[in-house]
């Protein structure tokens, strides 16, 4: 187990994806899926036959159902903000690595180089898989919902206590519908918060590289300037060869100017 959760750290590290269940996880799912539905119907088959009490039960069913609902729409706007916010950071993390491929971004240490282009690609990988898992939670599902036939009573009749039981039924089947889709919407909203988080700590270790990188190339210029002003043997190189010394020139003579003419 060790092993595996340390796996599962290092690969939400580089490319974040949901870790698929076990064979014994898979069945212990299946076998409470089955003992809750074989619940449900001996509660409901318990139900009173007052007409009072099955329809405030099928009330507080329909409020759990709407409770659902608003929790997809939740989860749904916020894998649309994450997009977006993804969208606008892969054009910057696009550029700045076109930049750097054009040669418009020029820097002159090889390791910070290596460090800004290793990190770019990064931050792209993260971007990528957190506009994927929103892209994922947020494509088409087949919800349950409860339509016309299943609303009104069918055309021989049907006796109210019978009704009711049927439509707590159903509105308790759509719950767990709901809330299965609404896992995996969940379960992709997590990997794109863990890309995000990974995106922004690698961000800030760019950052304070870019930083240390700017202030010491800088110095260091400067230190060189100043080395090239008190060598003199530089200075001369940079002079170049000379070429042989002319005669000197007599000094000029100032000649009297004539008186202006009045």
């Amino acid at each position: 187990m060790q092993l595996r959760d340390t796996a599962w750290f290092i690969n939400d590290c580089i490319f974040p994806r949901a870790e698929p269940p076990s064979k014994d996880e898979s069945q212990k799912q299946e076998e409470r899926l089955r003992e809750e539905a074989e619940g449900r119907e001996k509660r409901i088959a318990g139900l009173s036959e007052d007409e009072n009490v099955l329809s405030e039960n099928l009330r507080e069913c329909a409020k759990l159902l709407e409770g659902e609902k608003a929790r997809q729409q939740s989860v749904e706007a916020r894998l649309t903000s994450i997009m977006g916010l993804s969208s606008i950071a892969g054009t910057i993390v696009f550029g700045g690595l076109l930049a750097q491929a054009t040669g418009a971004l020029q820097v002159q240490r090889g390791w910070l180089r290596w460090t800004m282009a290793l990190g770019a690609l990064y931050l792209a990988m993260q971007l990528c898989c957190a506009i994927l898992a929103a892209v994922s939670g947020l494509e088409r599902q087949g919800y349950l919902s409860a339509e016309t036939r299943d609303i009104l009573p069918p055309p021989g009749g049907e006796a109210r206590p019978i009704y009711l039981r049927r439509r707590i039924r159903e509105c308790l089947v759509e719950l767990e519908d709901h809330e299965r889709l609404n896992n995996r919407k969940v379960t992709q909203m997590a990997i794109a918060h863990r890309a995000m988080k990974n995106f922004i700590w690698v961000l800030l270790f760019i950052a304070l590289i870019g930083a240390y990188g700017g202030i010491t190339q800088s110095s260091r210029g400067d230190d060189l300037i100043e080395r090239l002003r008190k060598d003199r043997e530089v200075q001369e190189l940079l002079r170049g060869p000379q070429g042989p010394q002319g005669p000197r020139g007599e000094p000029c003579i100032v000649l009297p100017q004539p008186p202006p003419k009045k």
